[in-house]
């Protein structure tokens, strides 16, 4: 049974604009964009707390009366908005009618191969930095022009389209790293449970093909089993198993998709003991087979 005081959790973007009755899709996995002003007349105009499972980063060109609200504080927003939402914060909005700009929406997964260490390279997607930043006029246009331009790449369907447009939001995540660069600020304080996700996340990524059970995680982070997933579940809607199941599936997918390695040999890169276990593994998360799923590819 829901209580009261659960918020939910959006997985993808199409998940989110199904939430807000916005009619939008994106044909391309783990990857979003459209003008802000689209959102009328059929999305709701206000929002109440949600987390989600992606990235999300809105260019602002018009706010109005529009409100921002980010693990409980009121976002102050300038005449040229620049805001980012990461996986795991609560985040809710009051959206004036003619808000106008750009919402760009990923997940890791989308520059896994460009960025395989997307925090260490743009730290503004960290949950303890800045949530807003204010983009001078000129960086504004700079950023506004991208955006359209991504766009319109993401309209137009291209046999390099996803190639295209993971150069584009690097090229734009790059921007936004040198305008975030002129704002730091250590004003905003992580919980001890963000800094633990956020620990563990990174954790993750260094050591999902070694270890698959918590409790190695635990002892690196000097806590305990039980701590560590109730901390991770209360901040991200998933337990700390599933944080690295899925890790491991996104891994998997990547080696059967642009790796020449037979099924065999990926589960022992991986380290499971039996390729067996491998596939049962796979099955479990994705509801397919690995070589069903590589034949799919």
């Amino acid at each position: 049974m829901m209580t009261k005081t659960e918020i939910p959790v959006f997985d993808t973007s199409n998940d989110y604009h199904e939430a807000i009755g916005f009619p939008h899709r994106s044909h391309i996995p783990n990857f979003d964009v459209y003008s802000i002003e689209r959102l009328e007349p059929s999305a709701r105009r206000c929002m109440p707390p949600y987390r989600q499972g992606f990235y999300h980063i809105g260019l602002l060109s018009y706010v109005g009366e529009s409100r921002l609200n980010i693990n409980t504080d009121w976002l102050a927003l300038g005449e040229y908005t620049l805001w980012f939402v990461v996986p795991g914060q609560v985040f809710s909005w009051v959206r004036d009618e003619k808000m106008a700009g750009y919402n760009i929406m990923f997940k890791k997964e989308f520059l896994m191969h460009a960025v395989p260490n997307l925090v260490e390279d743009f730290p503004f997607l960290k949950m303890s930095e800045s949530k807003v930043l204010m983009p001078t006029e000129e960086e504004h246009s700079s950023l506004l022009f991208d955006a359209q331009r991504m766009n319109s790449v993401f309209d137009n369907p291209h046999p390099y389209q996803e190639k295209m447009l993971e150069g584009m939001l690097v090229s734009f995540l790059y921007f936004c790293k040198a305008v975030h660069e002129r704002y730091k600020s250590t004003e905003n304080h992580l919980t001890r449970a963000q800094m633990i996700t956020q620990q563990f996340e990174i954790l993750v990524d260094k050591m999902y093909v070694d270890t698959k059970n918590v409790s190695d995680y635990a002892d690196e982070l000097n806590i305990t089993p039980n701590y560590l997933t109730t901390t991770v579940k209360k901040l991200t809607g998933k337990s700390a198993k599933d944080v690295i199941q899925e890790r491991l599936l996104v891994e998997s997918k990547s080696l059967l998709k642009f790796s020449g390695l037979d099924i065999a040999e990926i589960a022992y890169r991986l380290n499971f003991q039996e390729p067996t276990h491998f596939t049962r593994f796979f099955k479990k998360l994705s509801g397919t087979t690995p070589n069903k799923f590589r034949q799919a590819e």
